[in-house]
């Protein structure tokens, strides 16, 4: 009970320092300097959420990098990650350790929430509506558009969060971002978010965390079979990482 209340106060005064202090000045270096240069700063300012927020729960987090010299290959490329989604803690998490800085395909509802929604939509998160398919390819041309400017992006091909922390079916959908705009898909598999927060509960508690960073994935150099089971093969990458095979 202290861990949760410990861990949504120390988000709520972050909210409110990042509402008077981070947004204003994102904002004002957004519209007085240059766009770019103000969504670089808003990421920046989201990587020291997600470390905040990670770092209250008091999670043990391991990470693992299948290529050690990942970060270097990949600073000056523009990418498209796929991961697992087991918690509302999965997008803080990538944020602070992912090695780049990235933005998300997140749920609709998220779009309106106070604050975060405006602060998502600085770090050029595209909002997705589940329940209209018609709406839903709009957003996924969106995201495409966003990663042909320069800009990362996360997407959760599941759709939802997984109840009992068990992969659930990767949806084709979702593997446009990485075919229509041609760059390097990065598979990651997340374990243990789902022993912090229980989805349906508010209860927050400490937990073992991993997150496993595949190779890249060249979409360029797949053939034309290859790219229509794309989603069957990152799925079983992310699956064998999941079980520790």
């Amino acid at each position: 009970m202290l861990r949760t209340i410990y861990v949504y106060t120390a988000g709520i005064l972050y909210l409110i320092m990042t509402f008077l202090i981070q947004l204003p000045i994102v904002l004002f270096v957004y519209y007085f300097v240059s766009k770019e240069k103000g969504i670089k700063v808003a990421r920046k300012y989201a990587k020291k959420w997600g470390k905040n927020l990670i770092g209250s729960t008091g999670c043990e987090v391991e990470v693992i990098m299948k290529d050690k010299n990942l970060k270097e290959k990949i600073e000056n490329e523009t990418i498209v990650v796929v991961s697992n989604h087991q918690s509302n803690f999965d997008i803080p998490l990538l944020l602070e350790y992912f090695p780049k800085d990235i933005g998300f395909v997140a749920k609709k509802e998220m779009e309106h929430w106070p604050i975060l929604g405006a602060w998502m939509k600085m770090i050029q998160c595209v909002f997705l509506d589940r329940s209209n398919p018609r709406e839903g390819i709009k957003s996924i041309k969106e995201a495409v558009k966003k990663i042909k400017t320069g800009y990362s992006i996360v997407i959760f091909p599941e759709g939802t969060r997984s109840k009992t922390g068990e992969i659930m079916e990767f949806k084709k959908g979702s593997f446009k971002l990485a075919t229509d705009s041609k760059v390097k898909l990065i598979p990651v598999t997340i374990k243990g978010t789902n022993n912090i927060q229980v989805k349906g509960s508010m209860k927050i508690q400490k937990a073992k965390v991993k997150i496993i960073i595949d190779n890249p994935i060249d979409v360029k150099e797949l053939d034309r079979t290859e790219l229509k089971e794309l989603n069957v093969k990152v799925k079983d990458i992310i699956e064998k990482n999941y079980r520790g095979n």
